[in-house]
């Protein structure tokens, strides 16, 4: 009965609906508000109908769409406003009484003219160099823009490496030559954070916030964008700027593409093979299977990751990627999925010194031991998003964007250590401890994002944020195996006997866990205030982190065994009740769990002061309050602690628009940056060359930040953009190699500088086309200073002997260059189908160590770097393209700013020629050159 009564209703509200619709004869004038150079709808402006005796106000919706209902016969007058676009055009028409619908679609130019009525509009393409321009034109802030047809082009198959592309970013290479961290105007890593959609992401990183570039495959991006000047809507934690992530978002026709390519390296031939690895099948160590005073033994381990080594001559990398989009229910419902697989085969050559802790008399330093290691990396991405959005009605619209990434890094490092470089050996003998090490680490990220977009009246519009986001690294039984070989040579230097002893068997177990909760919201109030629409603003968010740190290393040794080359005959024992427990205590604080709570609030306001001024500006208030616990003893008087601050970070942006296609702008913004994690714990762990602590001392950072640049988009992909910054620093945090408990004994530790530091310098980049042919340069100059104490270890008549002193050092900020720049050839070649680029990018000397003791920094070299893509059409929808990176195979070389000629001549010997007389090469890095090569199709 209860359904006969439902369906008699609906069919009477569809009767009533359809004989309303028929008996109503009233016109109506409706259509699009877009920009007109990105095709962006302009949510949110405001339509403005003038008939005799009438005028009727309509907002615009979030696709884009306006309508008036019941319009009068006769002529009408229709004007637009939006903030930063100019309000004077006025479009005029005439609607009969026989038009039912009359459509009147505007693009609207930025704080210029508006074009003429447009009754007949082409699909926009958000992927085009022609869009990002836009987008960097109409931006609020300053901010350089790659758009997707840009990446795509590109030699590049990370986001990590791509950035380097960008004016005034460089990257801070792995092991294997991959981009992995950006350094934004000579800020390294700590000083940028990453967004996603204008979200933040959690990190994987076992000890900081920054999240590692390299776990996004490029394709995946409809636009890279790094904003440099920060509005009060945007979070206040990055002072070099901010990576935002814009990933592909649902079309508004059908899209499908499909690609896949192979390569390799030309480092894994003439000799030089892949050293490959299965993984331990032991994800968990012996204490979380069997508790955390379970007392090893050997027979817990497993040691398949040593004994499964088999080398690869030229093993081929593979790339593939899928991309399917369309909107349904009439333009209601869009959907896309990305998803990108990568899995490449990457390595190194490096040769590096170790300096003792303390140098010599005067500074002159000395060297305890030397390394020769060979890296055999392997790197599984695969990459997966998904964005549903719904159009519910004019008003209110919702989607639902997930991401996943993961990443598996298989690395095999082969080490050699000449103790004291030799020097502690006879004529006819020679110390080397050899070792390898196979790593796994697994990283993923995960993002759910719910947004909401509404308008609540003409005035007044309403968007939403829940996430939910969490990243994990985990690193399962890395091992690595170690023995010294007591080599006798004869006078000819070759190898007569080999003593093989003191071998050592270590596993080591890590995991992470970054999760956040958070909320976002922003309301937005458009009243017309002096005849002006003025936007206010306000908003903030809240996010609630839970970060979990475990790690364990157990060691093994094999007794007074001599190794003979089989590894499965060592009777490898457990030295002691505490190796067999794992940790030792001054090791428990490595494991912790943090809780962070952070809100922000914000109020903003954008105006046109003069009709070419844009002016924004406003405050935001941002919250900190984290405490850690670690498993330490409770003896450890830092075992826990509590953080709790809060900044207030104001900022003011202006623009003005000097032609139709010119802006002027300035900006100041005070921003902070949180410590890492891990550096506030008081951690100690084993580096790649020093073990690493954490001090719990640490204060956060904060900046002031001022920006000019004058722009000009004369078109298309073209660009000039000149501009200068300013920033001063406080509490900045870099890191220290310091002494331990003797003079070989280094330690790296994060610190805050004792005085304030700057960092000023000069952006310029030019795009350019004549015809098929273009050109796109940037060269970014930047100079930065800090003042830090250091140590002097001299002889200044001191009954003692020579001493150590403390001095002041004024240097660079930690991974800053002087000088960088990017330049690039393009074709392009609609008739020929074929795109082509040659791009060449450059970093200059840069601090990459800082040392305890004064002049003794390590400074990388510059660096420069040939790299080549193509894409060419071979049919309708099919294409054929390629890239390959370091033409010139590049070597990434670290140097002392200390003469060479004082130093041994075994360095000779070591490291090959060193190349500059007023410096001493102690490290270098070979890569050489990855190609890879494949097919897409387009529909």
């Amino acid at each position: 009965m209860k359904y006969s009564y439902f369906f008699y209703r609906l069919l009477l509200l569809f009767s009533l609906s359809l004989l309303f619709s028929l008996t109503s004869n009233a016109q109506s004038i409706k259509g699009k508000v877009d920009d007109y150079k990105t095709g962006e709808p302009l949510t949110g402006a405001t339509v403005h109908l003038t008939q005799p005796g009438i005028n009727k106000v309509a907002p615009v919706s979030l696709n884009g769409n306006y309508i008036f209902k019941n319009v009068h016969p006769g002529p009408y007058k229709i004007q637009v406003n939006y903030i930063g676009y100019k309000s004077s055009q006025v479009y005029e028409g005439s609607i009969s009484a026989t038009d039912e619908t009359k459509v009147v679609n505007i693009d609207l130019q930025d704080a210029s003219t508006q074009v003429a009525e447009v009754k007949i509009t082409g699909r926009t393409n958000k992927e085009t160099d022609h869009a990002a321009r836009g987008i960097e034109k109409n931006a609020n802030m300053i901010e350089n823009i790659l758009s997707a047809n840009t990446i795509q082009l590109l030699p590049d198959v990370t986001v990590g490496n791509a950035l380097q592309r960008v004016s005034g970013v460089t990257v801070q290479r792995s092991a294997s030559g991959e981009g992995r961290y950006a350094i934004i105007r000579g800020m390294e890593q700590r000083y940028n954070s990453t967004l996603v959609n204008g979200i933040k992401i959690p990190s994987p990183d076992p000890a900081y916030r920054f999240v590692p570039m390299d776990v996004f495959p490029s394709e995946m991006l409809e636009r890279l964008e790094v904003i440099k000047a920060l509005t009060p809507n945007i979070e206040g934690d990055a002072i070099g700027g901010v990576m935002n992530l814009i990933m592909k978002s649902a079309p508004d026709h059908f899209v499908f593409s499909a690609n896949a390519s192979g390569g390799f390296s030309s480092l894994f031939s003439n000799g030089r093979l892949f050293n490959a690895f299965n993984a331990s099948p032991n994800r968990q160590s012996p204490a979380i299977v069997h508790g955390n005073s379970y007392p090893a033994t050997a027979a817990d381990f497993n040691n398949h990751a040593l004994n499964s080594d088999h080398n690869l001559n030229n093993p081929l990398s593979s790339t593939a990627g899928l991309t399917i989009g369309d909107r349904f229910l009439n333009n209601k419902l869009g959907v896309i999925v990305s998803a990108s697989y990568q899995n490449v085969y990457r390595g190194s050559n490096s040769k590096r010194l170790i300096p003792n802790a303390q140098p010599d008399v005067d500074n002159n330093p000395q060297f305890s031991d030397s390394y020769d290691r060979t890296y055999s990396t392997q790197t599984q991405r695969l990459g997966i998003h998904n964005k549903i959005d719904y159009v519910i009605d004019d008003k209110n619209k919702l989607s639902l964007y997930n991401l996943y990434i993961h990443q598996n890094e298989f690395e095999s490092r082969l080490s050699s250590d000449t103790l004291g470089l030799g020097l502690n050996s006879t004529a006819l003998n020679k110390q080397i401890t050899l070792a390898n090490r196979s790593t796994l680490t697994q990283q993923t990220i995960y993002n759910s994002t719910l947004h909401g977009e509404h308008v609540l009246s003409d005035q007044w519009r309403f968007n939403w944020d829940g996430v939910y986001s969490k990243a994990t690294r985990n690193m399962p039984d890395r091992t690595e195996f170690s023995y010294d070989a007591n080599k006798s040579l004869n006078s000819a230097g070759a190898v007569t006997a080999e003593q093989d002893n003191n071998t050592v068997l270590t596993h080591h177990w890590e995991n992470n866990k970054d999760q956040d909760i958070s909320g976002y919201a922003n309301l937005i109030f458009t009243p017309k205030i002096a005849g002006k629409v003025v936007e206010f603003s306000t908003g903030g968010l809240y996010r609630h982190k839970i970060r979990d740190a475990y790690f364990i290393d157990y060691t093994l040794k094999g007794g007074l065994t001599v190794y003979n080359n089989n590894f499965n005959s060592i009777p490898f024992n457990v030295t002691s009740p505490g190796d067999g427990t794992g940790n030792s205590s001054d090791k428990l604080s490595n494991n912790y769990h943090i809780k962070e709570d952070d809100n922000a609030e914000y109020m903003q306001v954008k105006f046109d002061l003069l009709p070419k001024l844009q002016v924004l500006g406003g405050v935001r208030v941002e919250n900190t309050n984290l405490g850690y616990e670690t498993q330490s003893p409770l003896t450890v008087s830092q075992r826990s602690g509590k953080y709790i601050y809060t900044d207030v970070l104001p900022s003011i942006h202006l623009k003005y628009a000097l032609t139709d296609n010119q802006n002027i702008r300035a900006s100041y913004f005070a921003s902070i940056s949180r410590p890492g994690f891990g550096e506030q714990v008081p951690y100690v762990i084993s580096g790649e060359y020093y073990n690493e602590e954490g001090n719990p001392n640490l204060k956060h950072i904060t900046a002031d930040n001022y920006d000019v640049r004058y722009e000009f988009f004369p078109g298309g992909a073209d660009q000039l953009l000149l501009g200068s910054f300013y920033k001063k620093i406080y509490n900045p945090i870099e890191y220290y190699v310091v002494r331990g408990s003797g003079p070989s004994d280094l330690l790296i530790q994060p610190q805050n500088a004792s005085d304030n530091a700057t960092n000023y310098g000069f952006e310029a980049l030019a795009t350019k086309f004549f015809g098929i042919i273009g050109f796109s340069v940037n060269y970014t100059y930047t100079h930065s200073r800090v003042t830090t104490p250091k140590l002097s270890y001299e002889d200044r008549g001191d009954p003692r002997g020579a001493q150590n002193y403390i001095v002041t050092e004024t240097r660079p900020l930690q991974g800053q260059a002087d000088h960088v720049g990017n330049a690039s050839i393009l074709f392009k070649s609609a008739k020929l189908g074929l795109d082509v680029q040659m791009a060449f990018v450059y970093t200059g000397e840069r601090l990459a160590q800082v040392s305890a003791y004064a002049n003794l920094d390590f400074y990388q070299h510059a660096y420069g770097q040939l790299d080549f893509s193509f894409e060419k059409t071979l049919a309708k929808h099919f294409s054929f393209y390629g890239k390959i990176n370091n033409l010139t195979n590049t070597a990434a070389k670290i140097y002392l700013k200390h003469p060479n000629a004082s130093i041994n001549p075994k360095l000779q010997e070591f490291l090959g020629k060193q190349d500059i007389a007023a410096q001493t090469l102690v490290q270098s890095d070979y890569y050489k050159t990855l190609f890879l090569g494949g097919l897409r199709y387009k529909f």
